[in-house]
């Protein structure tokens, strides 16, 4: 069964926030992106990567991450 985590992160100073992944099949092909929007709701799917593949996200933050956000 599939877990979902999540992690609380704050827009910066413009307004802005980057998340850049990196994958582990680093000779295959691109994968697809989709994105999706709504007004309280956003994100990103990522299609055709390899069954299992690990991802790595990576994200820049200027304030200390609360560990009960990530719980």
């Amino acid at each position: 069964m599939a877990r979902i985590d999540h992690l609380t992160l704050h827009a910066d100073a413009t307004g802005s926030l980057e998340l850049v992944c990196e994958r582990a099949a680093s000779k295959a092909l691109e994968p697809s992106i989709r994105l999706f929007a709504g007004k309280d709701e956003f994100g990103l799917l990522i299609d055709d990567l390899n069954p299992n593949e690990q991802v790595t996200l990576f994200f820049e933050t200027t304030t200390e991450i609360d560990p009960a956000s990530s719980e």
